[in-house]
């Protein structure tokens, strides 16, 4: 159990379509591979990333 939530904890879930996949590490911006929706991210520990919110440039 425990391995699975250090895993989770490196995977974001898009809030758009619900998907969940990994960014490459310590990227800012990331592109859903479902969706294509983009999202702007943060790193507040080096192991978990978050989503700060979408990248506003490019919502349709």
């Amino acid at each position: 159990m425990n391995e699975i939530s250090d895993k989770r904890k490196s995977q974001l879930r898009c809030l758009n379509c619900f998907t969940r996949f990994e960014p490459a590490e310590k990227a800012t911006e990331v592109k859903c591979p479902k969706c294509e929706m983009e999202w702007r991210i943060t790193w507040p520990a080096n192991d978990s990333v978050k989503i700060r919110g979408p990248v506003w440039s490019t919502v349709k």
